[in-house]
């Protein structure tokens, strides 16, 4: 655990776009476009609606990125992405001590943004919004965060897989039904296998900090469970086209495969260290060409 009194001085190494994690963003993005495309399959699209939702949800899920490197480093991790600094107004690298004001600025405005949409759609919106919330900043927050007990992967899987992918569909006038939460796995299971690759990735750093699903099962088991993660929404597609859920366009999926593929190369075993750090980069490519393709697929299907 890090001294708080002892961190106001230092700054993050790299620019506040890194901090937000671009790449991980397309947890909200590729849901939310899947949700809307899928909504205007039975009805219209009030793209004024869809525009504010998936700014809304980026907010949130920016400042959940900004509170995991915040609380990351207060528990004593990732200590060399820091460094000490004499600058203490607004610079083009954060400064640890404005984390948590930035982060809380951008869920205000999301929370505005959130009350506009339950306005125009339905109230609930605001319930499973605050619960969304709570949930992104316990996954690094508390004692123990949801992070440090093996419950990532499914935090992940519900709120950037179920909850971003239904949402946007029900802000859109769709009523919540099964369909909807049948469209929404693969989502859920490819958010999953992102977390899974970055624990997998850190199995060694974590251990002493936090109690993860890969420190929990060992690297064996959870190169099991990631293969799981990365094949069954392939099969499950298949599924919603024999259904009729989804049309046979979105077997354009199939076209991220050799993404899939090459995440698995990277962590095969005994790879390289270099190698396992690449793998997080891959995931994030095998969530936005696989989430892309399948909502481009729903909208023409």
């Amino acid at each position: 655990m890090i001294n708080l009194m002892k961190t106001q001085n230092y700054s993050y190494r790299a620019s506040w776009l890194a901090l937000l994690r671009p790449m991980t963003l397309t947890g909200t993005i590729s849901p939310a476009i899947a949700g809307g495309a899928f909504a205007a399959q039975t009805g219209t699209v009030d793209i004024t609606v869809f525009i504010v939702f998936i700014t809304s949800a980026l907010l949130v899920q920016m400042a959940v990125n900004i509170f995991n490197d915040y609380f990351d480093f207060v528990h004593g991790q990732d200590i060399d992405k820091w460094e000490e600094t004499e600058s203490s107004g607004f610079s083009k690298k954060p400064i640890f001590s404005q984390l948590p004001a930035v982060a809380a600025a951008l869920l205000l405005i999301a929370a505005v943004l959130g009350i506009w949409l339950a306005v125009h759609s339905s109230y609930w919106i605001l319930v499973v919004g605050a619960i969304s919330i709570a949930a992104g900043i316990y996954y690094s927050a508390g004692k123990p965060s949801l992070a440090s007990i093996g419950a990532g992967e499914l935090v992940a899987a519900v709120f950037l897989g179920f909850v971003v992918t239904s949402l946007a569909f029900v802000v859109e006038g769709g009523g919540f039904n099964w369909e909807i939460i049948a469209v929404a796995f693969p989502y859920a299971a490819l958010i999953a296998s992102m977390i899974l690759v970055n624990n997998i990735r850190d199995i060694e750093k974590d251990r002493g900090f936090r109690c993860t699903l890969a420190i929990t099962f060992g690297r064996r088991k959870a190169m099991m469970l990631l293969g799981f993660l990365i094949t069954v929404p392939y099969i499950w597609l298949l599924g919603l086209n024999a259904s009729g859920i989804t049309g046979w366009p979105t077997a354009i999926v199939f076209l991220a495969l050799p993404i899939a593929f090459w995440l698995r190369w990277k962590l095969r075993e005994g790879a390289p260290r270099e190698d396992e750090r690449d793998a997080m980069k891959w995931a994030a490519w095998h969530h936005w060409v696989f989430g892309l393709l399948f909502a481009f697929g729903i909208a023409i299907g």
